[in-house]
C-alpha cells in the first residue's frame, strides 16, 4: 500500500451489519428532516432586526438635533451675558422651539407607521419632548 495517499498501514474498516446501514440511515433522515422543519419555522417568524427604519423619524431626528444646537447655542448666550440675552437670541430661540416642535410631532407620525423601526422615533420623541419642556419651564421663569 505505499502507493495510496492518506492511508494508514493496519487500519482497516470492518463491514457494517445491515442493522447499522439501516440505523445510520434513520439517522441522516431525522437530522435532514430536523433542520428542514427549523428552515420553515424560521421562515415564518418576525424579525424585528431587519424591519426599515422610517423616514419620518430620520427627518425628525436631524430636526431634534437642529433644535438642540439652536437651544444650546441660546443658552450659552444667555450663561455669556450674565441673564441679559441679546434680542437677536430670540430668532434662534424661536427656531429651536419650532424645529422641536416639528421633530415631535414627526417621530409621533413615524411611531404610527406600520412595518418599521420605532426605535429612533422613541428616543426621538424623548429629546424633542425634553426641548419643548426646557423652552416651557424658560418662558415660565422669564415671565415671572
Amino acid at each position: 500500500m505505499p502507493g495510496r495517499k492518506n492511508s494508514r498501514p493496519g487500519s482497516k474498516r470492518r463491514a457494517m451489519s445491515v442493522e447499522e446501514r439501516e440505523a445510520l440511515k434513520a439517522r441522516q433522515e431525522r437530522k435532514e428532516r430536523n433542520i428542514r422543519e427549523q428552515k420553515e419555522a424560521a421562515a415564518s417568524r418576525v424579525s424585528y432586526v431587519h424591519k426599515p427604519i422610517s423616514g419620518r423619524s430620520v427627518i425628525g431626528v436631524v430636526l431634534t438635533v437642529i433644535a438642540l444646537v439652536l437651544g444650546g447655542y441660546c443658552l450659552y448666550l444667555g450663561y455669556d451675558t450674565y441673564g441679559q440675552v441679546p434680542f437677536s437670541a430670540g430668532g434662534p430661540a424661536l427656531c429651536s422651539v419650532i424645529c422641536g416642535l416639528a421633530a415631535f410631532i414627526y417621530h409621533i407620525c413615524a411611531l404610527r407607521e406600520r412595518d418599521t423601526n420605532g426605535i429612533l422615533s422613541r428616543i426621538g420623541i424623548f429629546f424633542a419632548a425634553a426641548l419643548l419642556l426646557a423652552w416651557a419651564a424658560i418662558l415660565v421663569i422669564g415671565l415671572q
